[in-house]
């Protein structure tokens, strides 16, 4: 199986993602994690290093390079879930490419909907227990009250809004690529998360039957 999840900060991507990859045995590979990693680890090539520095984004190539070899490891034998790659119909291209060469494709490109307005509230009233790392929210999730709370930056409302408006420029063009080759499937994001996973699951089964 390989999916790609698609969702905007805030649409419980994360959270489905771990289930699923509990449900089929898969890993969940995630770009921006890879590239952190090879950097801490000093095997990333030093110029995407001093991109990374610079707060550039690092070029699309470096990318499926990581993922190339990334694919090789045993727990990728029976398939993997991408998560945060493609953004770019010509990373989305590439991609095509490296699992073609590979006798590899796509099977579901999973877009999780959820409401603009919703995103923000679920964004915004996020806080994060200094001490232990547990995320909670205010309206949803309150936290005990000794927790030491932390409002990261990226969950103040100015920040939330620059990243909304950038998720949405990015997947523009994305996701009508996809839908024009019956790949995408989009799945209501708002709900309990075993409401959303129920979904998930559903839209997955759907797609599998499709392909036979």
């Amino acid at each position: 199986m390989i999916v790609i999840l698609v969702g905007p900060p805030g649409s419980g991507k994360g959270t489905q993602a771990k289930v699923l990859c509990g449900k089929f045995g898969v890993p969940q590979i995630s770009t921006g994690d890879m590239l952190r990693a090879a950097k801490a680890a000093g095997t990333l090539d030093p110029r995407y290093r001093a991109i990374m520095d610079a707060g550039g984004l690092v070029p699309d190539e470096a990318m499926i390079e990581l993922i190339d070899k990334r694919i090789d490891d045993a727990d990728c034998k029976n398939g993997f879930l991408l998560d945060g790659f493609p953004r770019t119909v010509p990373q989305a291209e590439a991609l095509e490419r490296l699992l073609a060469g590979r006798g590899l494709a796509i099977d579901a490109v999973l877009q999780l909907d959820v409401a603009r307005s919703l995103l923000e509230e679920r964004l915004i009233h996020r806080r994060t227990d200094k001490r232990s790392g547990q995320i909670y929210h205010l309206v949803y999730n309150p936290p005990p009250p000794d927790a030491e709370l932390e409002h990261r930056a990226d969950d103040r409302p100015e920040a939330v809004g620059k990243r909304l408006d950038a998720y949405e420029a990015m997947t523009a063009a994305l996701l009508p690529y996809y839908e024009a080759k019956g790949l995408l499937r989009r799945v209501d994001g708002v709900g309990k998360p075993e409401e959303v996973t129920a979904r998930v699951l559903g839209a997955l089964g759907r797609a599998q039957s499709e392909e036979s």
